[in-house]
């Protein structure tokens, strides 16, 4: 039976690729990597070339606001997105798919995505949650102190290579039913119009596009700092999975608003500081 490994985002996927060609696994297993982010942007039918295309455009234009982006990089997101509609041509009837995933709201609706993109074969379905791993394994860091602490990995991109072998060990079986009902979310997900989503209490949920807002005013100050340190301090801090370039469009609309200071440039961000107004 063919094995196929599908993760989401390219950090994801170059630890298992990494970890599986140690292993000798990649004669026999293929991985595949979905490279998106479910949690921002449309996603009405997203399962046809018409919804994948009307987000290209929406990721398109939404790059352009907040980052100077060359056409070559949009034409390299715009390739990855287009095999995220193409990928089960790759998988054929009797393989086993094997779902590496974490609790936050891009993957869950990935998960969703994937089960209805397959629906029409014949396949096994196994899954691996990163995020039940690391709580039922007791995964530790160390903080500021030197102290060991408990952490909980919310995707797959942040479980260290010395640990994925582990994780495989215990993939769970996804019976017919949880099936069925991944494919019926995803239905419901295929009408949707909202521009962003969250993780709560094992549930996605739509909420407005401000939603970031209050945590970067709370972690900004009255003395200019670099705002990448502010995004990155929000993302650290948060409970869910949120990438620095919806923190930046954010960012970009607080000072719009008046509600942020800012000098230097806008783009890159790097070259942006901000302060409360």
């Amino acid at each position: 039976m063919d094995k196929f490994h599908i993760c989401f985002g390219l950090s994801a996927y170059g630890t298992l690729r990494s970890v599986f060609r140690k292993q000798n696994l990649l004669q026999t297993e293929s991985i595949i990597c979905i490279e998106d982010d479910f949690s921002v942007g449309p996603l009405h039918q997203l399962e046809t070339a018409t919804g994948m295309n009307k987000r290209i455009e929406w990721i398109h234009s939404f790059f352009k606001r907040v980052e100077a982006i060359s056409p070559e990089d949009l034409t390299t997101v715009k390739a990855y997105l287009l095999r995220n509609l193409s990928f089960p041509a790759q998988i054929p009837d009797g393989s086993n798919v094997i779902l590496w995933h974490g609790q936050n709201a891009s993957d869950s609706i990935g998960i969703h995505y994937i089960v209805s993109m397959l629906q029409d074969k014949s396949l096994s379905f196994e899954t691996i949650d990163i995020t039940a791993f690391s709580v039922n394994y007791d995964y530790k860091l160390r903080n500021r102190d030197g102290n060991e602490v408990s952490y909980v990995l919310k995707s797959v991109g942040a479980l260290p290579p010395n640990f994925v072998m582990d994780a495989y060990q215990v993939k769970k079986n996804m019976p017919a039913p949880l099936v069925q009902s991944h494919i019926h979310e995803w239905e419901k997900w295929s009408q949707s119009d909202s521009t962003l989503r969250v993780y709560k209490q094992g549930e996605v949920l739509e909420v407005s596009e401000d939603f970031y807002d209050a945590s970067i005013l709370e972690y900004a100050s009255k003395e200019f700092q670099k705002a990448a340190r502010v995004i990155g301090t929000v993302m650290g801090e948060s409970d869910q999975c949120i990438g620095d370039m919806y923190l930046t469009y954010r960012v970009h609309e607080l000072i719009k608003q008046g509600l942020l200071q800012y000098q230097g440039e806008l783009m890159p961000l790097r070259r942006l500081e901000i302060r409360l107004k």
